[in-house]
């Protein structure tokens, strides 16, 4: 049977694109398979194949027909790999290509070197057969059940065709030789028609086969979405956007409010009853239209039964069937509050009763410090009145002195810790301030223990207090070596600078302080001592709170309110047995330093005459300063408060030179005071007197101030320099 085998064979490279286009469009749609791009290559080397084949009588590229059978066989080794791909196996590299490879080179030894059609024909009907019968053999016993028929089939279509060839393979060995393609029997010239029909019910299959999966995947990938939606611990609803009907709700939707599934449907009004305010609702929706989404909104929601629960609530928008919903996840978050309700009172109960225990702890510290201060000046009091004449009465009244001045002395610390004192700001250089108080510092400093210094010179410039920083100064060091106990050991003092972003942030004091400034200057000071367990960390700036001995405790806080007056903080580092570091933070300073103010000729103070007005309403203290007025040779009148002060005034006006009135006074304080007196007579001295700091005092704007300030407890020679400062300043106004 003569054929025009060059016609079929340009039908069957036809055929072969056609199969390239399905294939091709499958692969773009389904990336995610593997195989389907080995098809797609399988096919286009069998249409290659074909095409080559067809163009072999052309004379001038009649030399590409050499490569149609390898192409064809190439092209069945490559839908075999993309079958095993696509069913999940690995196909091993040698197994399939040293086969391909011996075949092709027993094609080219026929074709080139002997040259006999028979034998070709046997390798390629071979060659095609095996891989189809492998190809089979794979989707017979590999398939998912998911798509199980459609593998059979396509498997038995490969079946069919790996059984063609091999008959071919059996007609062509029984025949004689061939010598020339036109001596091909009808079952040999078949093979370039079978090829047509098998490889469109293939490419078919493959194509079901795809489909099948994707169906089964999605099917399975909707029932497992369907069980996370039922399944989740919260309450999940799904509502149509426009007008909120609904659609789907979980398990979990129907027992926190307490609607069925039937009851739900039925509703068309469902959201205005579960929000208990329909205004949070109406923001809610208003986010979701313009933002797509809504994030934990709290919110209070109504069960079918009247009762109501706190919910945290989110949504967002998606489309099903082209229309938009909205999914939105509710969590009954009711118990929680309540708990962090019950938590916060707890806390704030703790923080009482710590500041409780903190207050206890101060209260009886200060009664200890007064009471012993209280003991000096009562014993040194009687035995000045014991007439024994064995006892000094200057000796001891200097002593009463002296412990009253001690009292005092821990009431400013006291209030230099609360924050009650205002430090005099100047710029300050912090290496010279260090130096300045080295002498001081090593003559307290104990036999065992030295003293190291690093503090480079001129170093950063600082707006400061010189006073208060010498002070915690003295306080650290003297705590450093404190902490030597009577081991030796070192305590070190060292300057540095470095940026807000260097500062550590644990264990630093005050909480919850941040630095604002870009650049800090560095004071350490570092122990070589016992170390500080770290659960007194906390405590550490606690007043009088002391891990060392009684009668101690006002060191350290009185150094956090010092760091606190400068807008600074401290971190504090310790292991125990290694020693302790309290690193001082104060912002650097853009100032540049002022020269020191020349000292002038010191005058003496003037022996003042007249009458004096002394105001205030404690009645002991208008004895005993009463005391100190009269013998400094003023003539004394007194008043309890200032409306009665005014009354005074206005009897000896022409008497009157000057006024020392108290700050704190019942129905008229001194400032009221002082502002009544002055529109009596505006050149009046006054000089105002408080046990509160005197920069805390004289802070903000006043229509009138007094010439002079008397910090309590004061003495004789403070007082004279008051009236003194009074005085003189109401002279150089009037004149």
């Amino acid at each position: 049977m003569n054929l025009d085998l060059r016609t079929l064979a340009f039908t069957l490279s036809l055929t072969c694109l056609t199969q390239v286009i399905a294939l091709a469009m499958q692969y773009f749609e389904n990336k995610t398979y593997r195989g389907i791009g080995w098809w797609l290559l399988g096919a286009i080397a069998m249409a290659s194949g074909f095409i080559a084949l067809a163009l072999g009588p052309v004379p001038s590229i009649g030399v590409v027909a050499l490569f149609g059978n390898p192409l064809l066989i190439l092209g069945r080794v490559c839908i075999f790999v993309g079958t095993l791909r696509f069913l999940g196996r690995r196909e091993n590299t040698w197994a399939v290509v040293l086969p391909f490879f011996a075949l092709v080179a027993t094609y080219y030894y026929f074709l080139l070197l002997r040259d006999n059609i028979s034998a070709r024909t046997v390798i390629v009907s071979g060659a095609i057969a095996l891989y189809s019968l492998l190809t089979a053999h794979a989707l017979f016993n590999r398939a998912h059940r998911h798509f199980s028929g459609s593998a059979r089939f396509t498997a038995l279509v490969f079946l069919v065709h790996g059984g063609y060839l091999l008959a071919v393979i059996f007609k062509t060995l029984a025949s004689g030789p061939m010598h020339v393609y036109t001596d091909f029997s009808p079952i040999q010239t078949a093979t370039f028609i079978v090829p047509t029909i098998t490889s469109i019910l293939w490419t078919f299959g493959f194509i079901l086969m795809v489909n099948q999966r994707l169906s089964a995947e999605n099917l399975e990938e909707k029932e497992n979405l369907q069980r996370v939606f039922n399944t989740g611990p919260d309450a999940a609803l799904i509502t149509r956007l426009e007008d909120g009907s609904f659609v789907d709700a979980n398990h979990q939707f129907t027992a926190i409010s307490g609607y069925s599934l039937e009851e739900i449907r039925e509703q068309t009004d469902l959201g205005v009853k579960f929000w208990e305010d329909p205004a949070d609702l109406q923001r809610f929706v208003a986010e979701l239209r313009d933002k797509g989404f809504a994030g934990n909104r709290e919110a209070v929601f109504r069960r079918k039964d009247g009762t109501t629960f706190t919910g945290l609530i989110s949504a967002r928008t998606l489309t099903i069937s082209g229309s938009p919903h909205v999914i939105s996840v509710t969590r009954d978050i009711t118990e929680p509050r309540r708990m962090e309700v019950e938590k916060q009172q707890l806390e704030t109960r703790n923080r009482q009763l710590q500041k409780a225990e903190s207050l206890g702890r101060m209260a009886g510290a200060i009664a200890h410090h007064f009471n012993n201060q209280l003991q000096s000046v009562m014993g040194n009091l009687e035995l000045m009145h014991e007439p024994t004449g064995k006892t000094d009465a200057a000796i001891c009244l200097t002593r009463a002195k002296q412990a009253a001045e001690r009292a005092a002395e821990v009431s400013r610390l006291m209030l230099v810790y609360l924050g009650q004192t205002s430090p005099e700001m100047a710029p300050c250089l912090l290496s010279e301030l260090c130096q300045g108080a080295l002498p001081v510092l090593r003559a307290g400093l104990p036999d065992t223990a030295c003293l190291e210094v690093e503090c480079p010179s001129p170093g950063p410039v600082v707006q400061g207090d010189a006073s208060q920083i010498q002070q915690l100064l003295t306080n650290l060091v003297t705590n450093a070596w404190e902490a030597l106990g009577a081991s030796r050991g070192t305590a070190r003092l060292s300057l540095t600078a470095c940026q807000a972003e260097a500062i550590p942030i644990a264990h630093r004091f005050p909480v919850g302080w941040q630095p604002r400034e870009p650049d800090y200057a560095c004071l350490e000071v570092r122990d070589t001592g016992c170390g500080i367990p770290s659960e007194n960390l906390e405590t550490l700036f606690d007043p009088f709170y002391s891990t060392k001995f009684t009668g101690r405790g006002l060191g350290l806080p009185v150094v956090l309110g010092i760091v606190q007056a400068h807008g600074g903080g401290i971190v504090v580092e310790s292991r125990l047995g290694e020693g302790s570091s309290f690193r001082v933070y104060f912002p650097i300073s853009t100032a540049t330093m002022a020269p020191p103010p020349q000292a002038g000729p010191r005058g003496a103070s003037a022996a003042w005459q007249g009458t004096l007005l002394l105001v205030d309403d404690d009645g002991f203290l208008l004895e005993s300063t009463g005391a100190m007025v009269e013998l400094m040779g003023f003539t004394l009148l007194t008043a309890r408060d200032g409306v009665e002060a005014l009354e005074v005034f206005q009897q000896h006006r022409e008497d009157i030179r000057c006024v020392i009135t108290d700050l704190t006074m019942p129905r008229m304080d001194g400032w009221e005071t002082l502002t009544a007196l002055r529109q009596l007579q505006p050149t009046l001295p006054v000089i105002l007197a408080s046990g509160y700091d005197k920069g805390q005092v004289m802070a903000g704007a006043r229509a009138e101030r007094p010439q002079a300030f008397l910090s309590k407890p004061f003495g004789l020679r403070q007082l004279r320099e008051a009236v003194d400062q009074a005085l003189g300043s109401a002279r150089k106004e009037g004149n």
